[in-house]
């Protein structure tokens, strides 16, 4: 039996391929497949094709959509649908649905669950091979709730064996008895119970005997399902992992369906009535919750980590660091992490949408992995991660870290009417930084940076009531005249170009 056929073979072996075209269209709206090649997202228009294929298997058409460009000589056109009213699912979680997984991980798992749900192979395991000649005549076995791992080498077996039809009909498996021999061996159902233990689906009973473990929501009524449902919906849309929560909130609503199929009703029915809205920033993220995941995890057990990070000139580069954060831009909804760079023994905030092949250096040199750290840093190393995340962001605005600090001044001019609610306003949302008040309207507001260009969105959000000191912050002067020109563009084109006053 081949490795990966049909239906199984749009599995997603490797996520980081899919996430960078994933990432592309949500980020950057409608592409064409030539465009995605430029950037060498594909190697090919066949490759596209290919990875279109598996993304269909996972994101519905009417959320990842099709449609020809206006432009003269301009292909088809991808975009994902962008809408939270007309589309709150969270679509793109789906895509991690096989990750990772083959043709023989399905069809193992199956036969090992199997064999505990149905009494039928514990009860009898030998029933098919009597006639085969493996089992000798006073040969029996005997079977209480728990299953040994040598009995289930053979259940499993049959199980395979007898469901060859379904395997065949469904996904044109051919049987291969030979490879079945390889497959179900001692080790490799041993491996599988183990993984099961550890996710508490499995319960060891005795020394290499083990159990199902108890369905915990036997007693539970439908109502009460569809609360829980409802609770896991929330903290997953609240907290910035989702993909544990989403695939929770999914096994309740199977169950549901399953167990309550006549008492279930339209209430979680994410176009009828949809219970919560997902934001666009939010979804974007789950793009990189394994990610996440494994740089939060290396956070809890204070390891190393080597990644992949890609530049804006779409260079390539690796890094050995030591995560100590995971910092959330709550302006735009971009996640980092802080960390301790071995290489030039600095710190950084990497963007995680720009870093893959996430791994924990297990033999990282003990010596030199809390290097940043002090000998008395080491009887604590959380609270050691959070005193120097804050000494270092001291003068951040947002979340560049640098090695310079430059003071930016900002003359503000409010109006008599509006002083009060522009001046609480100014103090509300400043993230630091000293403000004096000059009287007849007028404020200056002083503040130490690592990176002044950090402020240009807040500076804005005031208007012409902002001006930068051209004197002491030209380059963030420029800036902000040349973004005000940029906007005046789409609604005065004559002006574009005029001084408008705020800068």
């Amino acid at each position: 039996m081949p490795k990966d056929t049909h239906t199984f073979q749009n599995n997603i072996m490797n996520y980081d391929k899919i996430r960078e075209i994933l990432r592309y269209l949500y980020m950057f709206g409608s592409s064409s497949k030539e465009e995605l090649v430029e950037k060498k997202l594909v190697s090919s228009i066949s490759t596209f094709y290919n990875m279109l294929h598996r993304i269909k298997n996972y994101i519905d058409g009417e959320y990842l959509q099709v449609h020809k460009a206006t432009e003269k000589g301009t292909d088809k056109m991808f975009r994902f649908m962008y809408d939270p009213f007309r589309c709150p699912a969270n679509y793109l979680a789906e895509t991690y649905q096989n990750c990772s997984y083959t043709t023989e991980d399905i069809i193992f798992y199956f036969c090992l669950m199997q064999a505990f749900v149905d009494p039928v192979y514990p009860e009898d395991p030998y029933e098919y091979l009597e006639d085969s000649g493996i089992l000798d005549d006073d040969e029996v076995i005997e079977t209480d709730d728990a299953v040994a791992v040598a009995d289930l080498v053979t259940i499993v077996k049959n199980i395979y064996k007898n469901n060859q039809s379904v395997l065949n009909e469904l996904n044109n498996i051919v049987p291969n008895m030979e490879h079945n021999n390889k497959l179900f061996t001692w080790a490799r159902v041993k491996s599988r119970i183990e993984d099961l233990v550890d996710l508490g689906i499995l319960i060891e009973s005795g020394k290499n005997r083990y159990v199902l473990s108890t369905d915990i929501f036997a007693t539970v009524e439908s109502a009460d399902l569809s609360d829980i449902q409802l609770m896991t919906q929330f903290f997953y849309n609240c907290t910035f992992l989702t993909i544990p929560g989403f695939y929770l909130s999914s096994t309740i609503e199977a169950y549901l369906q399953s167990v309550y199929s006549k008492e279930t009703d339209s209430f979680f029915n994410k176009q009828e009535n949809p219970v919560f809205f997902y934001k666009n920033h939010r979804l974007q993220n789950v793009i990189d919750d394994d990610v996440t995941w494994q740089i939060i995890t290396a956070i809890h057990n204070k390891s190393a980590i080597r990644y992949s990070y890609k530049t804006k000139n779409e260079e390539l580069l690796r890094f050995d660091v030591l995560p100590m954060k995971v910092v959330i831009d709550k302006q735009y909804g971009r996640q980092y992490f802080f960390c301790y760079n071995y290489s030039d023994q600095k710190y950084y905030m990497p963007r995680i949408s720009a870093v893959s092949d996430v791994t924990m250096i297990r033999s990282f040199d003990k010596k030199r992995i809390y290097e940043a750290l002090s000998d008395n840093d080491l009887k604590d190393i959380h609270s050691a991660y959070h005193r120097i995340y804050q000494t270092q962001i001291k003068n951040v605005w947002n979340i560049a870290l640098g090695d310079t600090i430059s003071t930016v001044t900002i003359h503000f001019s409010f109006p008599k009417d509006e002083y009060p609610k522009l001046f609480s306003r100014l103090q509300a949302t400043r993230r630091h930084g000293a403000i004096t008040e000059l009287g007849n309207g007028k404020v200056d507001f002083t503040v130490d940076t690592c990176n002044e260009m950090e402020l240009v969105p807040w500076i804005r959000s005031f208007g012409a009531c902002a001006v930068v000191d051209r004197d002491t912050n030209p380059a963030l002067a420029d800036q902000l005249k040349s973004n005000w020109e940029e906007a005046l563009k789409q609604y005065l084109p004559t002006i574009a170009g005029h001084n408008t006053g705020a800068i």
